[in-house]
C-alpha cells in the first residue's frame, strides 16, 4: 500500500471513530480524578490499577466497533482496488495506536501519584507499571485478535447459518482460550519459551507492597515474547483470511 492510499485510509478511519475515541478518554479522565473520592479509597493507586485492567478490553473494543460500522457494507470495502489485509491493517494500527496512547497516560499518572502515596522508589515504581502494562497488552491483543477472528467467522457463516453462527462463535471462543491456557500450562510451552534473557523478572518477597502484580505469569523471556507474537500473527492472519472468504462465498 502506497502512502496515499495509507493516508487516506487513516484519515478515514479517524473520522469513523474519533468519537469512539473521545469518549475513552473522557471516561479515562473522570475515572483518574474522581474514582478514588466515589470508592472512598483516598487512594488513586488501587483506581488507576483497575483503570490499566479496563485496557485489556479497549483494543477489542476498538477493532470490533470499527469493523461493525463498516459490515453493511463490508463486500464493497473488501471488493476495492486494495487489499483486504491492507484494509484490515489500517483498523489495527489505528486501534493500537490509541491503545497504547490511552495506556501511557494512565500510567504516567499512576507512577506519580503512587509516589506519594508510597514509600518505594520512583524506578521500583515505574518498572512495576511497567511490566503490569506488558502483560496487560499482550493479554488484550490477543484477546482482541481472537475477537476479530470469530467475528470474521460470523461474518462468513451467517449466511449460511444465520443466527446459529452466534453460538457456534461462542464456543470456539471458549475453545481457543482454553486450548491457548492448557499450552501456556504445559511444561513443553515453559521449555521452548524459555530461552533469551528474562524480563521482570522479581521476587516474590521484595519491597513491592500493595502493588504486587501477579497474573499468573512467570518471569517473561523472550521465547514468550516471541510466542505470542507468533500467536497473534496468526490469529490476525486467520481472521483475514476468513473475511476474504465471505467476499468470495
Amino acid at each position: 500500500m502506497n502512502s496515499t492510499a495509507f493516508k487516506g485510509l487513516w484519515k478515514k478511519e479517524w473520522i469513523m471513530m474519533r468519537g469512539y475515541y473521545a469518549t475513552v478518554m473522557v471516561f479515562n479522565i473522570l475515572w483518574l480524578l474522581f474514582a478514588p473520592l466515589m470508592m472512598e479509597t483516598g487512594r488513586y493507586i488501587s483506581t488507576t490499577s483497575a483503570l490499566m485492567i479496563v485496557h485489556m478490553f479497549y483494543m477489542a473494543g476498538m477493532v470490533l466497533h470499527s469493523f461493525n460500522k463498516e459490515a453493511d457494507h463490508l463486500d464493497i470495502t473488501l471488493h476495492s482496488p486494495r487489499s483486504g489485509f491492507g484494509l484490515a491493517s489500517v483498523k489495527m494500527l489505528q486501534s493500537m495506536t490509541f491503545y497504547f496512547f490511552s495506556l501511557a497516560l494512565v500510567v504516567t499518572f499512576g507512577i506519580f501519584t503512587a509516589g506519594g502515596e508510597l514509600t518505594l522508589e520512583l524506578s521500583q515504581i515505574s518498572g512495576l507499571f511497567i511490566r503490569m502494562s506488558v502483560f496487560l497488552s499482550g493479554i488484550g491483543l490477543t484477546f482482541a485478535f481472537i475477537l476479530f477472528l470469530l467475528w470474521s467467522l460470523h461474518q462468513l457463516m451467517k449466511k449460511y447459518i444465520g443466527g446459529l453462527s452466534v453460538i457456534v462463535c461462542i464456543g470456539l471462543f471458549f475453545a481457543i482460550t482454553g486450548l491457548i491456557s492448557s499450552i501456556q500450562g504445559s511444561n513443553l510451552y515453559e521449555t521452548l519459551t524459555a530461552f533469551g534473557p528474562q524480563f521482570f523478572a522479581y521476587d516474590r518477597g521484595g519491597p513491592v507492597g500493595m502493588i504486587y502484580f501477579d497474573f499468573g505469569v512467570k518471569a517473561l523471556t523472550v521465547g514468550k515474547i516471541a510466542f505470542f507474537l507468533l500467536l497473534n500473527g496468526i490469529l490476525l492472519s486467520l481472521g483475514m483470511w476468513v473475511l476474504d472468504r465471505k467476499v468470495e462465498a
